[in-house]
């Protein structure tokens, strides 16, 4: 039924189980699996900020390695193909999106709610606009 599921995480608890509710499906269907981590940029910024906002930039790059190695070893275990993308976008769902065009993917798996930078603030936003500007099919977890 599926062959390639791309699984978006941020790396926060409640994407944790999207992940392996997509890691668990991908092994029951023989499936291979991509994950992916969007790394928000800030704006350009001068003066005093712009040290802090690159260090904070620096970090999400760093949090999104070891989010991605922590899939990878899962779906190891679990005897998964998994392919790990990171990419910088200001729109994550239109990663997500184009992730799973470019990878071409026949299902997205992805938690209901997470964490990403700025967008926080609008819970589910993420999700909400892959629901509802993907091609590809997309289960939605808690």
């Amino acid at each position: 039924m599926y062959h390639h599921i791309l699984i978006p995480t941020d790396g926060s608890e409640l994407a944790e189980h999207g992940v392996a509710h997509g890691l668990a499906l991908a092994k029951s269907l023989g499936a291979k699996v991509s994950a992916i981590f969007v790394v928000e940029p800030f704006s350009e910024m001068s003066g005093r900020f712009l040290e802090a906002v690159a260090t904070y930039a620096e970090l999400r790059k760093e949090q999104a390695a070891s989010v991605l190695d922590r899939v990878a070893s899962g779906a190891k275990a679990a005897g998964v193909s998994c392919e790990t993308i990171q990419v910088e976008n200001g729109q994550p769902h239109q990663a997500i999106i184009a992730a799973a065009k470019d990878k071409g993917c026949d299902l997205i798996v992805m938690s209901s709610h997470g964490r990403s930078g700025l967008s926080a603030l609008l819970i589910g936003s993420v999700t909400n606009k892959v629901l509802t500007q993907a091609k590809t099919p997309v289960l939605v977890c808690q």
